[in-house]
């Protein structure tokens, strides 16, 4: 009953920013064509896709993070770890949001760029603009600056480079 409940808030949460996931997608299409007609440079087709995929999901993550609020709306700081966890099932809902929102940056930095594939520079590259995120939502105030959005943003960004690395070793095992 519980679990239900979180599924469903949390994909009522997500309606949003996924009915932005088709301009987007097609706009970093149109971006990553041109870009590789420019340069003349022969890439495969899953490589293109990839990063079509990736622009377009930071198009939409930077949509959700401060052109879906008012800016001036927003001013306070938390410094509490856990702190946004709370006390109902909404607020533990956006917590796992907040982890769930970043899975695929960690998935798409070690396959689209070579240097990624090591675990602590994926992650420590996903903190860095975590950190960036939460101060510049701080001085636009069109966000909260906490604590907790690192701290969930990083866990989801490790769980992505996890997700990614299974998913090459499967696809190494069965030679994909």
């Amino acid at each position: 009953m519980v679990i239900s409940w979180y599924i469903s808030s949390i994909i009522q949460d997500f309606k949003g920013p996924v009915r932005y996931m088709i301009p987007a997608f097609f706009f970093s299409g149109c971006i990553v064509l041109a870009v590789s007609f420019l340069r003349r440079r022969k890439r495969a087709i899953r490589h293109r896709i990839a990063l079509t995929l990736f622009i377009a999901y930071l198009l939409v993550i930077f949509y959700t993070v401060f052109l879906c609020r008012e800016p001036g709306s927003r001013q306070e700081i938390s410094l509490v770890p856990f702190e946004t966890w709370g006390y109902s099932f909404q607020m533990h809902a956006m917590f796992i949001e907040n982890i769930i929102m970043f899975i695929p940056f960690g998935i798409f930095l070690p396959l689209l760029f070579r240097k990624f594939k090591n675990s602590y520079l994926c992650v420590l590259t996903g903190f860095i603009c975590s950190c960036s995120i939460e101060m510049i939502q701080h001085i636009t105030q069109t966000g909260y600056l906490q604590v907790d959005d690192v701290m969930t943003n990083t866990a989801g960004i490790l769980i992505g480079w996890m997700v990614w690395k299974a998913g090459k070793s499967i696809i190494r095992h069965f030679g994909y």
